[in-house]
């Protein structure tokens, strides 16, 4: 599994795999809205634009505001 860190790295990255697990427990309990903002979350993890913490077990996404600034001026370009 391909994650945030090199291919020859034996870490597991926790969050990619707890996002995944979550996500398709939403999808199979039917709740695709939920489903895919944990994709959409878990896409934008991997891109390194967010990052994702866990609290009790719920995720949380953190945009950097340095990064979002970047991403904006780049957009208006």
């Amino acid at each position: 599994m391909v994650g945030r860190y090199p291919e020859d790295s034996n870490i597991i990255d926790f969050v990619q795999v707890k996002m995944l697990h979550m996500a398709e427990e939403y999808a199979n309990a039917g709740n695709i809205a939920m489903a895919e903002a944990m994709w959409l979350a878990l896409d934008k993890y991997m891109s390194g634009s967010v990052d994702i913490l866990f609290k009790n077990g719920v995720p949380y996404v953190y945009i950097d505001k340095n990064d979002a600034a970047t991403s904006d001026e780049k957009n208006k370009e």
